[in-house]
């Protein structure tokens, strides 16, 4: 399981056995997503911004390493009968029941949440809802979208729901959603970070009385050194490599992980070349008033004092093989995982992450207070299996299959 970040999982159903719901398979592209759904009025929305733009492609993939399992197409089931008590349901997508909000959605749907600008689907849906910031990454290649954008901490309506953003602490952008429904509260997230950041404002958990929440890294074997201490380690391995004259590559998350490292390094007065692709985020983060310094795009061959920061899913590039003399890291969470440096066949790993830790999880989701939660991707069995001690009640929303990363 450590080679993993996570574990399988069947579909939709509870930890006591019971099954919730179904995955089917997503309507072919230009249709309904589901017969009978309505298409969402811009009427029926009071206290957003709408803009009105052209569906684009999909955005650039990013890296494997910042998904908690591969996606994959979902797998038809027999329907088991309905079960009232469920908040939502997997179809081609976590779908709040009774309503038109869908959540990083991968097919095209009346209204879809974006959690943060990894969620590679807005080319697919008619309109998503999602923060400024987002909206500005999903759209850097002079893309259009139809979107509703929020300020985080200012409710709005949607028909007879009421709906708040709040700051996830992920990436530039990211973001919970609060949903009241019925007299409940409850939050949508991908992975929240309430550790400090030098680049995105922390998370905070949200009261709740249903959570939506990935279980990146649930299993007790993710355990994190504290920050400052993975940074100094990353500082020290730099200035390794300068000595024995080799050029530092590390591999980071193109959104989120490598803008963290231009601003700890580029802050310590290290000089930087970072992918193209890196490169533009960096730029929509200064846009919003983030410092980043001592960043460069990367062009031909760099200097003898400078670092290379790099997506993990271009470890093999072209431009890295024809460096004279270089010693590569993996930047990630997983760097705790026994043996995982030598597994990827590279030099050093350091646990510097924008998803919580299994400690830090488990403080989260006791904190919202939710008593019913629903893990949506990650170590689910495992996480679901502690939780379940703790008297909550829990649902996977993960898809029949998941795939190794490596």
């Amino acid at each position: 399981m450590a080679s993993k970040r996570g574990s399988s999982s069947r579909s939709g159903e509870l930890f006591d056995g019971r099954v919730y719901g179904t995955p089917a398979v997503p309507s072919r592209r230009g249709r309904p997503a589901r017969r009978g759904q309505r298409a969402t009025d811009p009427s029926e929305i009071a206290g957003t911004a709408i803009v009105d733009r052209e569906e684009i492609s999909r955005p650039a993939i990013v890296s494997d390493l910042d998904l908690p399992f591969e996606r994959t197409a979902p797998v038809p089931v027999p329907t088991p009968p309905e079960d009232p008590r469920r908040t939502f349901e997997l179809v081609g997508g976590v779908h709040l029941t009774g309503t038109v909000l869908w959540f990083d959605c991968e097919h095209r749907a009346d209204l879809t949440f974006l959690s943060h600008a990894h969620a590679d689907f807005a080319g697919k849906n008619r309109r998503i809802l999602a923060t400024d910031k987002t909206l500005r990454i999903l759209t850097r290649k002079s893309g259009r979208i139809e979107a509703l954008t929020s300020p985080y901490k200012h409710p709005f309506t949607l028909g007879p729901l009421t709906i708040e953003m709040h700051p996830a602490g992920h990436v530039l952008g990211s973001a919970q959603l609060l949903v009241e429904k019925d007299g409940r509260r409850i939050v949508y997230t991908s992975d929240v970070s309430t550790r400090p950041s030098a680049t995105v404002e922390r998370g905070k958990p949200v009261e709740c009385d249903v959570l939506v929440i990935p279980a990146t890294y649930g299993s007790p074997i993710y355990r994190f050194p504290p920050r400052s201490e993975v940074v100094e380690s990353i500082r020290a391995f730099v200035t390794r490599c300068f000595e024995e004259q080799a050029t530092p590559v590390l591999l980071a998350e193109q959104i989120g992980i490598s803008q963290e490292l231009i601003r700890v390094l580029g802050d310590a007065g290290i000089k930087l070349r970072v992918h193209g692709s890196i490169y533009e985020i960096a730029k929509i983060y200064r846009e919003f008033g983030v410092v980043l310094p001592n960043s460069r795009r990367f062009q031909g061959t760099p200097a003898r004092d400078e670092v290379v920061i790099f997506p993990p899913i271009l470890k093999k590039h072209a431009a890295i093989r024809k460096l004279k003399k270089s010693k590569t890291a993996f930047v990630t969470g997983r760097a705790v995982e026994p043996g995982f440096a030598a597994k990827n066949r590279i030099d050093a790993a350091f646990a510097l992450d924008n998803a919580p830790d299994h400690a830090e999880l488990l403080e989260i989701i006791d904190a919202t207070g939710a008593n019913e939660i629903y893990l949506s991707g990650g170590f689910v069995e495992e996480l679901g299996s502690q939780l379940r001690q703790k008297g909550k009640k829990v649902y996977s929303l993960v898809q029949a299959e998941q795939l190794k990363l490596f």
